[in-house]
């Protein structure tokens, strides 16, 4: 195959494609909502990408074309910033584009182009601006799709288009690309909506031209055809004038809810951990927030930091806060290692220390080493860690007792294919860890490997629930406080 050239998708093309498209999903413009999902980054959309490798193929092809049909499978979403390289062969009139990222293949697009120009979709009417309003997603579940229907304007900025793709608006019909422009609003925004993946695209521009509510209305119709609640799956048909297609999409787990403080307060006693000043690194979301719920339950004090999300870390203070004395919350970078004269003054007198900072956990594709992914959990594994400490150890009382909690992972007994960065990054956090204690006389560090849990990265998985984690958590918390009281006693 040929190499077509090289591109990424910044944040602002993003949100330019995303007014260009009527699709302003979350998941690709919201860094925060983005960090919620199994993804854990703002992703770009699916057909902004397939429009930047047509964008680079009619830039060599260099002529007015018409597309007969399109078909594209997404076989794993990139990231913003992501370079991505297109390579392109033409074989029996089908040409054929894949998208790469990092060796892995995103995308697969099948291109035939008409000898002649195609009907147009918006041959009895005028294409509009799509629309300028910011409406937000449909937060549907699998049920909610049986049977669904509707329509979506083809919508045309013609300002915004030329800048994202010039070459696609310059040698393609509008209307064909308000088509494609069209299907990602359908999937991001109606069906499947807040929580959806795009999953596969087909379309057939030469198809005869039926019925008339499209054509009279510039508009894509769809209608759901099938749904699988079995894996979260939903086929939707496609309709507009002198176009067919069909949409595959799923439908991917919102984000984790854990159980509320007055939940748990029911399962601990509140002076379980009454002699803790704890500080909890990564407390807005995840284990971290579980933590600090249970914690509190048992009469802790405490301060919980967070990178990105201060409201999800505002939200589990104030949950904490109907109850029972309001943690502190304060901004911390693991990368940055900066503690701030807040963090500086509670770190003086703090007795534990719970670390859950993590990067997006990921699958690597298990043929070769990634070794920018090995850095990344490095970075927050062993290099977090040691600045925090670093830092910590030079603002209290190092006579005093400290507890370090750093949790660690049962993929290191299980050896899971796919994950030897992560495995290799864990254990040497475990050797880091090792090191500490015993440089550090007064100091002990507890690295439990603990199961997959119920966490925004675990959510897919069906046998995780809030129960199992709750129930780990807990005796694992009562497990390092009995040590610690027994080391004293």
């Amino acid at each position: 195959m040929n190499s077509l050239g090289k591109f990424s998708i910044t944040p602002q093309e993003s949100l330019d494609f995303a007014r260009a498209s009527g699709d302003y999903n979350p998941l690709h413009l919201d860094p925060v909502a983005a960090r919620r999902t199994r993804f854990g980054h703002t992703l770009i959309h699916g057909v902004c990408g397939t429009i930047r490798a047509l964008d680079l193929l009619l830039r060599r092809r260099g002529s007015r074309s018409t597309l007969a049909s399109i078909k594209v499978k997404y076989n794993k979403p990139a990231t913003q910033g992501q370079e991505l390289e297109a390579f392109e062969q033409t074989t029996d009139g089908v040409t054929r584009i894949e998208l790469y990222a990092d060796g892995t293949r995103c995308q697969v697009i099948d291109i035939e182009f008409a000898q002649s120009p195609a009907p147009s979709p918006s041959s009895s009417a005028r294409l509009s601006a799509c629309d300028a309003d910011q409406e937000l997603p449909l937060d549907l579940r699998i049920e909610d799709c049986n049977g669904v229907s509707g329509s979506v304007a083809l919508g045309w900025n013609e300002a915004l288009m030329t800048s994202l793709f010039p070459n696609a608006t310059r040698h393609l019909a509008p209307a064909q690309l308000a088509v494609l422009l069209a299907s990602t609003r359908i999937v991001g925004m109606k069906c499947p909506g807040l929580h959806s993946v795009f999953a596969r695209l087909e379309i057939d521009f030469q198809a005869p031209a039926t019925g008339t509510a499209a054509r009279e209305n510039a508009s894509l119709v769809y209608r759901a055809l099938s749904t699988d609640p079995r894996i979260d799956r939903v086929e939707l048909e496609l309709l507009c004038t002198g176009v067919q297609g069909r949409i595959e999409a799923f439908f991917r787990p919102p984000p984790v809810r854990q159980a509320t403080f007055d939940q748990i307060a029911t399962l601990v006693s509140g002076d379980e951990f009454c002699q803790q000043k704890a500080l909890v690194i990564g407390g807005s979301r995840g284990l971290g927030e579980v933590i600090s719920k249970v914690l509190a339950a048992g009469g802790a004090q405490m301060m919980i930091t967070y990178a990105a999300g201060r409201d999800d870390a505002l939200a589990v203070a104030d949950d904490i806060g109907q109850n029972r004395a309001m943690p502190a919350v304060s901004p911390y970078n693991v990368l940055e290692g900066t503690l701030g004269k807040e963090l500086q003054d509670f770190c003086a007198s703090v007795t534990h220390i719970y670390y859950l900072a993590s990067p997006t956990i990921s699958k690597s594709d298990g043929k070769r080493w990634d070794r920018p992914l090995f850095t990344r959990y490095c970075d927050f594994y062993i290099d977090g860690l040691a600045m925090l400490l670093q830092q910590v150890m030079q603002h209290r009382d190092n006579s005093r007792e400290l507890q370090v909690f750093i949790p660690s992972s049962v993929f290191l007994e299980q050896n899971i294919k796919g994950f030897d960065e992560y495995i290799a990054a864990k254990s040497a956090a475990e050797a880091y860890a090792r090191c500490f204690e015993k440089n550090h006389r007064h100091c002990t560090v507890v690295a439990p490997r603990l199961p997959r849990l119920y966490t925004d990265q675990t959510s897919s998985i069906r046998n995780s629930d809030e129960q199992q984690t709750l129930t780990v958590i807990i005796d694992q918390l009562r497990q390092t406080s009995a040590m610690q009281n027994t080391a004293l006693g």
